[in-house]
């Protein structure tokens, strides 16, 4: 009798275990197919010699960062590729092509293998600069009160552009073809708050190298946050929609509205460029992305995510989307995101690198995460 009682409390066990495990086996094939199948993890991880608060930013295949006194540029691997000393309470701006650095009325032009092409003492306080591949813009002077000289690439300026009744908000460069010259060549944004009015307006202003002004357009009341180039046209990012302006900064073709969302990234492939959007985020609540919409040609989709992120970036084939532990990866053409382990804790998202890798940082540590295509 006892042997019965104990087989049959062996067979309860048994039952147990098998029940436990078929809901084991569900609950991993739910997981499955809400998230995607996760895969191996992401290639190689390599972490930098800097830490978060050196100003880090991707720069080609590499990453540049100031130490406090010095610009450095590193590998992927982490290996020094070259370093510039350029003072103390410096900042900078970079395109693969060109870097421009200022401390003070202090100003330094690099090329993309860190060697000086120009430096010189501008004639007041740089407020800020801004990179092209051909061209750099220095802000000198006060907010609403100073000059923008425009540098080319054998350190000549060739425009010194007086402001004043505005705050000058910004400066980028972009591509286009003009009426005089039908292959692109880089001219020269200029976006500000005039201040004139019983109203605040901003305004765009464009220009072409060495022969001035070639338009000029008031945007309104509407604060614009980002503006990239689209084959020649000039996207301008506000609140609610997406401004599209000619070289003579006439409105190209009628807004994109996009209220709710923000520009997260721009990436370029050939002749398309594509526009990365995630909802608006209420900054008290912290940064959490569940879905992301991608915009590209005759393409407006949104994409959910298997889990909430901290940060989604563009690849050269994929969008990715970062979570802590974990990388999610959807190719342009796809609507399903593939899952790939972390092995760091990713607490901020820096940028991407030319080669499909991602800039992190894991506390203040900062790593190189090579990424699946």
């Amino acid at each position: 009798k006892k042997n019965k009682k104990k087989n049959a409390i062996q067979s309860r066990i048994r039952m147990a275990i098998l029940i436990f495990a078929l809901i084991g086996v569900l609950i991993v094939c739910v997981v499955y197919a809400l998230t995607g199948s996760t895969r191996e993890g992401v290639g190689r991880v390599t972490r930098i010699g800097a830490t978060l608060s050196q100003n880090v930013s991707p720069f080609g295949d590499s990453v540049i960062f100031y130490d406090g006194t010095t610009l450095h540029c590193v590998a992927a691997t982490g290996g020094n590729e070259w370093s510039y000393q350029i003072g103390t309470n410096a900042d900078y701006d970079a395109t693969e092509k060109r870097i421009v650095a200022w401390s003070g009325n202090d100003l330094y032009i690099l090329n993309n293998r860190g060697r000086l092409i120009y430096n010189n003492k501008m004639s007041d306080t740089v407020q800020f600069a801004s990179a092209g591949d051909e061209y750099v813009a220095v802000f000198v002077g006060e907010a609403d009160n100073g000059v923008v000289s425009v540098i080319n690439s054998s350190g000549q300026i060739v425009d010194n552009i007086t402001v004043s009744n505005q705050t000058l908000l910004d400066i980028g460069f972009f591509m286009a073809s003009t009426a005089n010259n039908t292959q692109p060549t880089e001219l020269m944004w200029m976006l500000g708050l005039n201040t004139t009015g019983t109203v605040l307006s901003t305004e765009l202003q464009t220009f072409q190298p060495g022969k001035l002004s070639t338009g000029k357009s008031s945007i309104g009341e509407h604060i614009a946050y980002s503006i990239y180039d689209d084959n020649g046209t000039l996207n301008v990012v506000t609140t609610r929609q997406i401004l599209h302006y000619s070289y003579r900064a006439l409105e190209a073709s009628s807004p994109t509205l996009i209220y709710g969302y923000t520009v997260e990234d721009v990436s370029r492939s050939g002749n398309t460029v594509y526009q990365l959007l995630v909802p608006a985020q209420e900054q008290s609540e912290g940064i959490s992305i569940a879905n992301v919409r991608l915009v590209y040609g005759g393409i407006d989709r949104v994409i959910h995510l298997p889990s909430a992120c901290i940060a989604a970036k563009l690849g050269t084939k994929s969008v990715y989307g970062f979570s802590q532990n974990a990388v999610y990866a959807c190719s342009f053409g796809d609507t399903t995101f593939r899952t790939y382990a972390l092995p760091i804790n990713v607490t901020a998202v820096l940028g991407m690198m030319n080669d499909n890798r991602a800039v992190v940082a894991s506390g203040s540590e900062i790593y190189v995460v090579e990424l699946p295509t």
